[in-house]
């Protein structure tokens, strides 16, 4: 029997590998917990999924501070120009398989029979096509960094539809917002460079544009600031993109969605309101010359984002 996934499928699980990885980066640098429990972990995970045709894998570093520095200072000492050399990060999501070049890592390999398996763990409608995980785990359980990452992974479901903090919790509210606007951005980039047609055909003939998110800063009763503002971007020019995390500073955004709070952005993230009625009740202001662009702009976020969640979740 072929092991052919379709192109859509070897699409999403791309996805979440250059996009939905990454945004485990937040968790792991601001979570206390987290960083407590990678601060002597150097290791690496790699996720890898047999196909016939497309088979696909990516590999995530994790690093010691003592290690990264240590990396550092040898690239260093062995360029011809040392103040070029940039920092060896201590996270870090590569594409394809693991080479490798760090022997002092511990090495945890995710194995997948097929694309659909690897999708069921990340996607599935239900427990039974979620236990996936569980032979490649069992595989890797005496390592160190295994249970770790795990549980740094399902961090990832903070930025599903069924988990809707309330203004009572802001760590999670503040989490679930950088970890969704991060993804989505760089999803959006991702899906363009992979070919993704409505995404392919809608920015061929823009010229350069700065669509911006911007989130404005959590504060408590006291109003005294406990989280920080949240801003991410994606810039379309010509039909190529790019995601950017802060505020883009060199233009004017074209499209600027700015929200009060992350309350605010989670009734939209959530889908608590439309995005016409977020914007009449104050959730959602949308500054910028290209008002019909901001919605087309809206429908083609959610409709990605519909693709890297269960379907059971979808009307």
């Amino acid at each position: 029997m072929s092991n052919i996934a379709s192109e859509n499928d070897v699409l999403v699980a791309k996805l979440y590998f250059t996009a939905a990885f990454p945004a485990m980066k937040i968790p792991l640098t601001e979570d206390p917990a987290q960083v407590k429990k990678f601060a002597k972990i150097n290791a690496v995970v790699q996720f890898k999924a047999a196909d016939d045709v497309n088979p696909i894998a990516c590999h995530i570093v994790f690093l010691t501070e003592e290690k990264a520095n240590e990396l550092t200072e040898k690239a260093k000492a062995e360029a011809q120009n040392p103040d070029e050399v940039k920092a060896v990060p201590r996270f870090k999501v590569y594409q394809g398989e693991y080479d490798g070049r760090y022997d002092f890592c511990q090495f945890v390999n995710l194995q997948f029979k097929s694309i659909k398996s690897l999708l069921g763990v990340f996607k599935g409608n239900s427990p039974l096509e979620m236990l996936g995980i569980v032979a490649p785990l069992l595989k890797n359980i005496t390592k160190k960094a295994t249970l770790p990452f795990l549980f740094l992974m399902l961090s990832l479901t903070k930025m599903m539809p069924d988990n809707n903090p309330s203004i009572d919790d802001p760590w999670e509210q503040y989490l679930k917002v950088k970890m969704s606007l991060y993804m989505i951005t760089t999803a959006m980039s991702s899906a363009t460079k992979l070919g993704w047609q409505p995404l392919v055909s809608w920015t061929a003939k823009q010229t350069d544009r700065i669509y911006q998110f911007k989130v404005g800063a959590t504060y408590d009763s006291n109003g005294k600031e406990i989280y920080p503002a949240i801003a991410a971007y994606l810039r379309v020019k010509a039909g190529k993109t790019k995601a950017g995390r802060g505020e883009y500073t060199r233009k004017r955004p074209f499209v600027l969605f700015d929200f009060p709070n992350p309350d605010g952005c989670l009734a939209v993230l959530s889908g608590r309101y439309e995005f016409v009625e977020a914007a009449t009740k104050g959730c959602i202001t949308v500054v910028g010359s290209g008002d019909s662009y901001a919605v087309q702009f809206n429908n083609m976020m959610t409709q990605l984002q519909n693709m890297l969640i269960p379907s059971k979740f979808l009307s």
